[in-house]
């Protein structure tokens, strides 16, 4: 059996509420507890973190403080049933300090993007050889490739992913969307 999942929020809080979003959309069972109505979920809090502060997700006895999708992709229960994985349709790798260098990067962080599937997510969203894909969403990737790979692999069809890329010495903002699944009978989008 799966650790049961608690999130503890502040009510109209934003990060609370993109974290309960995540949850919802990945169909993740969990409990919430509203730090403002609920005086036990503050006294949890201060007493596992010596403060008060939202949004927090607890799983079993970890607790991951912040919204943090990579985070909550590699600690949640996995449903082994679910959906389909996606592609992203691309090969990276970490960047390394000689590539940051050549690329004008301030330092050696996010990852570098190969050989590109035609056809794939990654091209649809505009994603070229050489680009460096710095940050997925509002977190910087530290972790490289495997952070990177972690994070699609927790994308099902339909999701999208909002990306920083790195491209002739100027940052940009790209959104790779992952096509729901075709039915049967149903003609191919015309690309």
């Amino acid at each position: 059996m799966a650790d049961p999942v608690t999130v503890f929020v502040r009510a109209g809080d934003p990060a609370c509420e993109a974290t309960v979003r995540y949850l919802d959309q990945r169909g993740v069972a969990y409990s919430k507890r509203d730090v403002l109505t609920d005086p036990s979920a503050t006294a949890i809090l201060f007493g596992r973190l010596g403060k008060v502060t939202v949004p927090v997700v607890q799983i079993g006895e970890r607790l991951l403080v912040g919204h943090d999708p990579v985070q909550l992709a590699r600690f949640l229960p996995r449903d082994e049933t679910a959906e389909p994985s996606v592609s992203f349709g691309a090969a990276v790798r970490g960047v390394t300090p000689e590539v940051a260098a050549a690329k004008g990067l301030p330092a050696p962080f996010g990852v570098e993007v190969g050989s590109v599937k035609p056809g794939s997510p990654a091209e649809a969203a505009g994603i070229l050889p050489g680009d460096v894909i710095t940050a997925i969403g509002a977190y910087t990737i530290h972790g490289g490739a495997e952070q990177f790979r972690r994070a699609v692999a927790m994308r099902r069809p339909g999701d999208t992913m909002a990306l920083t890329l790195w491209r002739d010495g100027a940052g940009q903002e790209v959104a790779v969307a992952f096509p729901s699944e075709q039915q049967p009978g149903e003609p191919a989008a015309a690309g």
